[in-house]
Order: C-alpha cells, then structure tokens, then sequence
C-alpha cells in the first residue's frame, strides 16, 4: 500500500475527494490517500509544498503558478476544475461602500501573501485601472478571520469565492458589491517534484480514480 498524503479547502469543490475516500476507492487500488483540509487557503497550501507537509494539493490555479515561479519545487499535473471561479468581492454589510469604485483606497483583507484573496484583488485592481502600488493589505488568515476584520473596520473589502460567502452575505453580515470571474481555469493538481518522480504510478492511480468520479459526479442521485 502506497501512502500519499493531500491537501485542499474544506469547500464543496473537493467533495468528489471525499467520496473517493469515504468509499476506499483509493485503498482498493493500493494507494491510502490522506486528505488534510486547510482553510487558510492558497498560500498556506502552497507552503505545505514547499515544507515537504503534503505530497499533493487541490490548488488555486493563480496561486500555485505564482509559487512555482517564486521557487516551489512542485509540478501542475493536471486541470481539477476547468471551469472559472467567481470570486465576489465583499464588504462588510454596515458599511458605507456601495460599489466597486468606492474601493480603489479601501484596505484589503486578505488570508495570506500569495493567497488567492490576495492574487485576486491584485487582479481586480489592474482590471479597473488602479494603482497597485497603492494597495493595503490586512491578513485575517482565515474567512472566520475577514468576518471580524470588516466587522470591525479592521479592513475595508475581502475577496472569496462567490457561493461559499452566500450564507454570510445571506445573513446580512458580508454585502457583495461586485464579481471577479478568473480568466483561467479555477483548480488544478500539484505534486511536489520529488514525490511525482518516486511515486508515478501511485499518482497516476489516483488521478484516474478522481477524474472517473467527477465524470460521472452528475449522475449522483441527489447530488444537486
């Protein structure tokens, strides 16, 4: 039995991973997948590569390019989620910005340097023409975390993916005041280098067991 240890956000993305576990598909074919969740995001997964702490991530396309550039010894071995993430950006919901051109000074929450919050709203200041330079980030390191920093005026905007901030935006804290498609596709797989070359086949294994679920995740009764 190979062991290989992975690493995402505990958010519904991964679920397909989840029932691959939960179902020892993985085991079945010899390898014992270990699943880390980590909800300080992007950044925080991407220093588990590079500190040797997980063999594999489910990984934000922006991020793990940035990291790898920067010297990550890591390698992208396939496209998780072709699809774009919608990221909103919020504000906190007693606040008194009302649009996107309210923000060009406001203070950023962000989870981490090199975190998709952070990429993100780098990406969304150069759309609108803003001065990066400019820009002041708060790290809150978690959601649970921009909570409080808008809340209390800590930070003045947060960027997170659309649907995951519904409930706090539904329960009138967060305010959305605008969208942030990726011009990219959302997740995709890392391994660090020297796991790959060690474990080809295993990994391999376990790419064709998670593309087989997600092909046929649709046909799920109930899964909508």
């Amino acid at each position: 039995m190979k062991t290989l240890r992975i690493a995402g956000v505990p958010e519904h993305f991964n679920l397909p991973w989840h029932l691959c576990i939960e179902n020892e598909e993985f085991e079945e074919a010899g390898v014992d997948l270990q699943w880390t969740d980590v909800p300080e995001g992007t950044g925080k997964l991407c220093q588990m590569l590079r500190d040797g702490e997980t063999d594999m991530a489910v990984i934000l396309t922006e991020g793990i390019i940035k990291d790898i550039a920067a010297g990550n010894d890591s390698k992208i071995v396939h496209v998780y989620v072709q699809s774009p993430l919608i990221w909103g950006i919020h504000v906190g919901a007693k606040s008194a910005f009302k649009s996107l051109e309210d923000l060009q000074n406001g203070r950023i929450a962000i989870s981490r340097y090199g975190s998709g919050s952070h990429l993100m709203a780098v990406v969304n200041a150069k759309q609108q023409g803003w001065d990066i330079s400019k820009l002041e980030f708060v790290i809150v390191n978690t959601l649970d975390g921009a909570v409080e920093a808008l809340t209390n005026g800590i930070a003045d905007y947060f960027m997170w993916e659309r649907f995951m901030t519904k409930p706090i935006v539904d329960k009138g804290i967060f305010r959305r005041v605008a969208d942030c498609p990726t011009p990219w596709p959302c997740f995709v797989i890392a391994v660090r280098n020297e796991v790959l070359k060690n474990n080809p086949e295993a990994i391999g294994t376990v790419l064709d067991i998670i593309n087989q679920t997600t092909e046929e995740f649709k046909d799920i009764p109930s899964i909508d």
